[in-house]
């Protein structure tokens, strides 16, 4: 097996504005409780440094006008183009060495799927400051303004390589969905708080795809107060039949931990248990996987649940050498008696009801309209 954690300090310190909800600080304590757990120092694990995206590599999805229009904003010029772009909102502010920081970031995950490729072994790889699945073609959005999902999706479709993307934000990924709308070597799985409740206001159970395409773009709304065991449910009614019916050659995962309870941003009720669940059944679905962080605004939250996923990716457990100290009281990330876990959730009463009758209706339309189209069976 062959592992990477892609971590740079210098990148984790950039910010976008002082109280910008996107904090690639999280990136720097990820990696600190990696370290304290022992999850980088297994012989098979690297930490790599990101690499800026090749200009190459970014027309893949991107338009050069709008590249030309990042470039320009990060030197302070500004046009009309700008604004046409995304630029210079309180979503997608523009900042000093804009476009350098968002390469190097999304040059994480372009640089963890090259070394997962490289050889026929299990490899998983791991950006904590990626996943930028608003970003489209020729405009930012979402606090994303370069998509390396769609781009690592591209450059392996250019390679003739299939590839199966999950993405458990709570916002719908629909710039990496735009990108392949109409593509069969794609498949496209979006699982999301609902766009009646939430931003961006798409990713419908209806949106499947079109031409060639229908049938490989699946959406996955879900209700404000879902919790744990309901999410579940839906992940895995949809997800396993469909990508062992699909069979890809690498996994793409977005794991946005904006799902978990008391995020800011968002209404659901997810624990990190949830996570670890989702993670667990992704890991038996592919030898090949390149998980991103995405959307997570509660940081200590946020953090504990990826690193929890990292260690479910390498299949490590979990073993805290400091608990018990300072009469189980832990300074930092975990909880109280320095645990990573969350404690469970549970909705109950009306709103548990109306949530499971909701999910059964989605995953019941999906189950009768996709899967015939590609071959899942329930």
């Amino acid at each position: 097996m062959k592992s990477y954690f892609i971590y740079s300090d210098t990148l984790s310190r950039f910010k976008y504005t002082p109280n910008h909800p996107f904090r690639p600080e999280r990136a720097a304590i990820m990696y600190n409780l990696c370290k304290k757990y022992g999850l980088i120092d297994e012989p098979w694990i690297s930490v790599i440094e990101p690499e800026p995206i090749p200009d190459e590599l970014l027309l893949l999805f991107h338009t050069d006008r709008y590249l030309k229009t990042l470039k320009d904003a990060e030197r302070g010029q500004i046009t009309e183009d700008t604004a046409l772009a995304g630029l210079g909102t309180s979503d997608n502010p523009i900042f000093p060495d804009m476009f350098e920081k968002t390469s190097y970031a999304a040059g994480g995950t372009i640089l963890g799927l090259s070394r997962v490729m490289e050889g026929q072994e299990r490899a998983v790889a791991f950006n904590p400051i990626g996943g930028f699945h608003h970003a489209f073609p020729d405009h930012a959005e979402g606090f994303c303004y370069l998509n390396d999902i769609a781009i690592a999706g591209k450059m392996l479709r250019r390679q003739g390589r299939r590839f199966a993307y999950i993405d458990i934000d709570a916002h719908h990924g629909n710039g990496v969905e735009a990108g392949f709308w109409e593509d069969n070597g794609a498949l496209i799985i979006s699982i999301h708080q609902s766009g009646y409740t939430i931003y961006p206001g798409t990713g419908f159970e209806n949106e499947i795809g079109q031409g060639k395409g229908r049938g490989y773009t699946i959406n996955v709304p879900i209700p404000p107060q879902t919790d744990d065991d309901l999410y579940l449910r839906a992940f895995l009614a949809v997800v396993p039949p469909a990508v062992k019916a699909f069979g890809p050659d690498v996994i793409l995962a977005q794991l946005g931990a904006d799902a978990l309870a008391n995020d800011p941003l968002t209404n659901l009720c997810l624990t990190n248990n949830c996570i670890r669940s989702v993670v667990e059944e992704i890991g038996l679905l592919c030898d090949k996987i390149v998980g991103m962080g995405g959307g997570g605004y509660n940081l200590e939250r946020a953090t504990r649940a990826w690193t929890i996923a990292w260690a479910v990716l390498n299949d490590i457990e979990l073993e805290n050498p400091y608990a018990g100290l300072l009469s189980g009281v832990m300074t930092g990330p975990e909880i109280d008696g320095g645990d990573l876990s969350d404690p469970h959730i549970y909705i109950s009463g009306p709103t548990k009801e109306r949530n499971e009758k909701e999910i059964d209706r989605v995953v019941d339309y999906i189950r009768k309209t996709v899967f015939p189209i590609i071959g899942a069976h329930a």
